[in-house]
């Protein structure tokens, strides 16, 4: 069944790209910034991997595509926020498609190719925290206690919702790394490359865990569904 759940991970462009970052942050985290083959390889496998994002800058704009309207059962700032995340995502993708570009010999406007290159992870860092800030209203709304409640039935809300605030708290974990790495990547802190490289690490095998579709239990089938990360 493992097996099986490999192959459905690779049959996705996802999961192939989730994989190839695992190894580009790998490889930034051995080689510590330093040159070497080391250091060849991890802009290798990041060059590698833009091929499997060229419809991905789309992808982020279909839910603004399909639904331009706000939801009134949700608060109009989180339905703001997540139309805005949208839009930000396709920044990251499209700027990151343009820098894709350069690499093949299609572009060579090298200012445009540094400012596409800025406006990706920026986009990518505004995307990732504002999905810190979605599961966090997400978990308060789980978690908290509504008035009138009695502990016993507090408790027994908690238990029911397990699956989901765990699955709320992965999401928060892999948004606010995420944001951290965009950080890094942006050199706005101090931060070494392989603290660099271990922040891509983390983010990139929460991507492929998340990605990994779930296998049967032994009893009782169980699903897990997340949102699509970038």
């Amino acid at each position: 069944m493992f097996e099986q759940g490999v192959q459905q991970f690779l049959d996705k462009s996802d999961g192939r790209d989730k994989l190839l970052a695992t190894v580009q942050y790998v490889a930034m985290f051995i080689s510590a910034g330093q040159p070497g083959d080391v250091k060849k390889v991890q802009a290798s496998v990041a060059a590698a991997r833009k091929v499997f994002r060229i419809m991905r800058p789309l992808e982020s704009l279909n839910p603004i595509i399909q639904n331009p309207t706000l939801n009134s059962n949700r608060p109009l700032v989180l339905e703001l926020l997540a139309k805005l995340k949208s839009v930000l995502m396709a920044i990251y993708f499209g700027g990151d498609n343009i820098v894709w570009a350069s690499q093949a010999g299609i572009l060579q406007n090298k200012t445009l190719i540094l400012r596409a290159q800025k406006a990706s992870l920026y986009g990518w860092a505004g995307g990732s925290v504002i999905g810190v800030i979605t599961e966090l209203h997400e978990l308060q709304g789980l978690t908290a206690r509504r008035v009138g409640e009695v502990e016993e039935v507090y408790q027994a809300r908690l238990e029911k919702n397990g699956a989901e605030i765990t699955r709320h708290l992965l999401l928060l974990v892999h948004s606010l790394v995420q944001a951290l790495l965009a950080v890094g990547l942006l050199e706005l802190r101090p931060w070494k490359p392989r603290t660099v490289g271990m922040l891509g690490i983390i983010a990139s095998a929460l991507n492929c865990y998340m990605l990994f579709p779930a296998l049967p239990a032994p009893a009782k089938a169980s699903t897990k569904s997340f949102a699509k990360v970038a």
